[in-house]
């Protein structure tokens, strides 16, 4: 393998990601020569950008916020999960091209299983948010056999097209789909009986951000999966504890992903333990230090 390697997070904006802390934690733990930068790239830039990226010898990237379903019209291949889940989150760069990957759906379902021993199977699901990470969990929570799942969205014709999606991927999926009203007693009322609540919208990246549900909203017995990941708790995480719900942040699934885009991009395995630790640590100091401001 080339020493130097370059990869890179690209999204709008993205100065919130930890994504370098965590990877450039794995780099060192395995002694590898590489970096990992940040692209604040506009939506009208994104093709200029991914031909830089393979002229200039990056080896892969990251795709977030607004670009994953986006970014499918500038690949040369797409892989199964990428057709699947219908947005890209990782991309390989190598002699074939640009190949689109989708790891969100793995560090999502690893998360839950491996730190919670919690599974979609079998479960009543509500979906907050239908963008490309929320398109690709809520599949993702139909492929593992839910039984049931809401799909709230503000604006409805996006939830729609995912229900859409579910039942042309997955005909057979057992799931009974619902597509919420976008009002809040309409959400408030479909949150109370789910069993797992995963919030996937961008409600909590900033510290002054309104729960996305108040407390009413949730009860005792379940479980809330935010995968904003940029506080220890997120406010919508807030409204769940306070209502004595089990609540977490997405860094279980930020890891799990960057190291499965990572076995993409290198064929090796990322040092986990430094990526979760140097994240955790970053967290909190920024949690610490937002704490202390008068």
């Amino acid at each position: 393998m080339p020493t130097s390697l370059r990869f890179a997070l690209l999204g709008h904006p993205v100065k919130h990601s930890l994504s370098p802390v965590m990877h450039e934690a794995s780099f060192r733990a395995l002694g590898i020569d590489a970096s990992y930068d940040c692209m604040d790239v506009a939506p009208e830039a994104l093709g200029a950008c991914l031909a830089t990226c393979r002229r200039e010898g990056y080896a892969g990237l990251n795709v977030t916020v607004p670009h994953k379903t986006a970014v499918l019209d500038w690949m040369d291949h797409l892989d199964a999960s990428a057709r699947l889940y219908g947005a890209v989150n990782t991309v390989r760069i190598d002699a074939a091209g640009l190949t689109g990957v989708n790891t969100d759906a793995e560090g999502f379902l690893e998360d839950l299983a491996v730190n919670y021993r919690r599974s979609p199977g079998a479960a009543r699901v509500m979906i907050l948010g239908c963008g490309g990470a929320g398109r690709t969990l809520a599949i993702a929570c139909a492929h593992c056999g839910a039984a049931e799942i809401a799909l709230a969205n503000r604006t409805l014709a996006k939830a729609e097209q995912v229900a859409v999606e579910i039942a042309e991927h997955l005909p057979d999926a057992p799931a009974e789909i619902r597509v919420l009203a976008s009002e809040p007693a309409a959400w408030s009322a479909a949150c109370r009986e789910a069993d797992l609540v995963v919030q996937c919208t961008t409600t909590g990246l900033h510290a002054d951000d309104a729960p996305l549900l108040p407390p009413e909203a949730f009860r005792r017995g379940q479980f809330l999966y935010d995968i904003v990941y940029t506080q220890r708790v997120t406010p919508t995480m807030r409204s769940a504890l306070a209502a004595g719900a089990d609540a977490v942040n997405g860094a279980g699934m930020l890891v799990y992903q960057g190291a499965a885009a990572f076995r993409e991009w290198t064929g090796r395995d990322a040092d986990t333990a430094a990526m979760r630790a140097a994240l955790d640590a970053q967290i909190y100091l920024t949690d610490t230090g937002r704490e202390r401001r008068p």
